[in-house]
């Protein structure tokens, strides 16, 4: 393998700050990939990467984050089907960067490293696939706190604004779950127990796989909390969206409406039966095109999942779940 003299420069410069930052910043178990041989007659064992995330070597198959998202809008617009409306929603492309970003930190935050300097777009590199890896960026333990870590989540905050800006975007226009993902990262209040509701938040669902996300948590608040745990199964529905106004918006779209005349229970204007709309429509998804059958629920109730997970996680039942393994 050839490298460059200025390649090896910087790798055993790496490997150098790396190994007197260890007298700052004890081994709990972080598990590292190997970058291979740095040069003829030079160990491989002299260098570690900090995680496979971080590529300073090659931008080989990336490219530079704006340039990706000039070409990949990341604010949508699309026509909610059974009604004459348009909405504004994030691509799939960018929920799944927006996700990669927060799961880089969290990484880095469960070694107990936070970022040394502030996050720019300009470290961010992007490939065609929406795989995601930073440049010119280092994590350091000096100092770690909970402040520190919020203050990482607040700056991929500004940085994701800043590319839907660069991608065309109006921020103004963003959906409510995302508004409230981005509020998220912003929350003065973040604990690290958070950290899994933030990688783990509806908002950055794909749209394919919101369908059996939704039914997973309608099961886990309906069936398994109204076996072991009816306090908190009604604690979560008295917090659901849209109490005031499901049932006419159900009614009003002329592609869901034809559930809520056919029903053979009526539905009341209750958070339960709002559930049990939901997944009486998902259930039968072979009536439909899947996509858009769960764009049109997303479009007409966009928070509804999105507060799901959040009061899930608020009552210590998310992570019982398998949510993180619905983003694939």
């Amino acid at each position: 393998m050839q490298f460059s003299l200025e390649c090896f420069r910087f790798r055993v410069h790496d490997w150098q700050v790396q190994f007197y930052r260890q007298a700052d910043v004890p081994n709990i178990g972080h598990q590292q990939g190997s970058c291979g041989v740095l040069a003829q007659g030079v160990a491989a064992s002299l260098h570690q990467c900090d995680t496979e995330d971080i590529d300073e070597s090659s931008a080989e198959g990336l490219c530079d984050a704006k340039s990706y998202v000039k070409a990949n809008p990341m604010l949508i617009q699309v026509q909610v089907l059974g009604t004459t409306r348009k909405f504004w929603r994030l691509s799939d492309k960018a929920t799944r960067i927006s996700r990669k970003l927060a799961l880089i930190l969290r990484s880095q935050h469960s070694v107990g490293k936070c970022l040394a300097a502030r996050l720019q777009v300009s470290n961010i590199l992007i490939g065609s696939t929406g795989s995601v890896k930073l440049r010119g960026v280092s994590f350091t333990g000096k100092g770690f706190s909970i402040e520190r870590v919020r203050d990482d989540y607040k700056q991929l905050s500004r940085v994701l604004q800043t590319l839907i800006r660069a991608s065309g975007g109006d921020v103004t226009k963003l959906p409510p779950d995302y508004r409230k993902f981005l509020t998220l990262l912003a929350n003065d209040n973040l604990t690290m127990r958070d950290e899994f509701l933030i990688v783990n938040s509806a908002a950055l669902l794909p749209m394919k796989n919101r369908t059996e996300a939704f039914l997973m948590l309608h099961d886990r608040i309906a069936k398994h909390l109204h076996r072991t745990d009816r306090a908190k199964k009604n604690r979560i529905l008295s917090k659901l969206p849209y109490e005031e106004d499901w049932l006419d918006t159900a009614s009003a779209n002329t592609q869901i409406n034809q559930w809520v005349v056919n029903a053979q229970y009526g539905y009341k204007k209750t958070q339960s039966d709002l559930l049990r709309l939901n997944r009486n429509v998902r259930s039968h998804l072979h009536e439909y095109n899947d996509e858009d059958i769960e764009q049109i629920l997303y479009c007409e109730w966009p928070e509804l999942l999105m507060d799901m997970v959040k009061l899930l996680h608020f009552e210590g039942e998310l992570e019982a779940t398998d949510i993180q393994n619905k983003f694939g």
